[in-house]
């Protein structure tokens, strides 16, 4: 959260001296931080992320994209994820971009 100086209203800046934490302020105002950690809560929270975690292997990864008929000018595959990217000004069109859904070459075309 941001916090102001009550005697200039300028930005309150962290600084650490000695581990210690407080607010300061160019003018000259200081402010103690007091940081209590509730150790509880942090490992209730580590806990319920690990629940959560999903890890997606490079196989398992699941494609976002249209599937085109497209060959692949690597391998002669048939089949090729399709998108468009306006990469140049408003004006010009954009470029279509295909990745080989068996050997993961990319290409454009204009």
């Amino acid at each position: 959260m941001v916090q102001f100086c009550p005697e200039c209203s300028n930005l309150l800046r962290k600084k650490t001296d000695e581990g210690n934490s407080f607010l300061a302020c160019k003018c000259g105002y200081q402010e103690i931080l007091e940081q209590l950690v509730d150790l509880e809560s942090v490992q209730k929270k580590r806990d319920a992320l690990k629940k959560n975690l999903i890890i997606v292997s490079e196989e398992d990864k699941v494609s976002l994209h249209p599937i085109a008929k497209k060959t692949c000018p690597k391998c002669e595959n048939k089949k090729a994820e399709s998108w468009q990217v306006q990469i140049r000004s408003s004006d010009e069109p954009s470029t279509h971009f295909f990745r080989c859904t068996q050997c993961k070459f990319t290409w454009r075309e204009q």
